[in-house]
């Protein structure tokens, strides 16, 4: 989808590009939210390529020394201009201001690799 809007100079302004905090956490981190949604039909469960991408993520921010959301914004900020981040404090507010945090090309092609179509990867927002 981003290369055709591209393409076409159709702008992109993602929702969620955190995919509701999965990509700010390990998988299987138990939170507030999660708990919440158990056994709802807002539950959300990680396919095997989300959990390969969410893995992926987390292991780029440990070898940059940053947090897992901020590999994920650094990863949309590159694709798109004006990513729609909800935060919660004054602290999350600053951490998603990734201006100062750059995927090479082959980061990006590590990233992207395990994605599926969006119909079967709720993650893939941007295919």
């Amino acid at each position: 989808m981003l290369a055709y809007c591209k393409f076409n100079g159709i702008g992109v302004i993602p929702w969620a590009p955190l995919a509701s905090g999965a990509l700010a956490r390990p998988v299987g981190t138990e939170t507030v939210r999660v708990a919440s949604t158990k056994g709802t039909l807002l539950e959300r469960k990680l396919s095997e390529a989300d959990e390969t991408i969410v893995n992926r993520v987390e292991e780029l921010a440990n070898k940059k020394g940053v947090k897992m959301a901020q590999i994920a914004l650094a990863w949309a900020g590159q694709k798109v201009v004006s990513p729609i981040v909800g935060v919660n404090s004054i602290e999350r507010l600053k951490e998603s201001i990734v201006t100062d945090i750059t995927l090479t090309p082959e980061e990006v092609s590590y990233l992207e690799e395990p994605y599926v179509c969006l119909s079967i990867s709720r993650l893939c927002c941007f295919c």
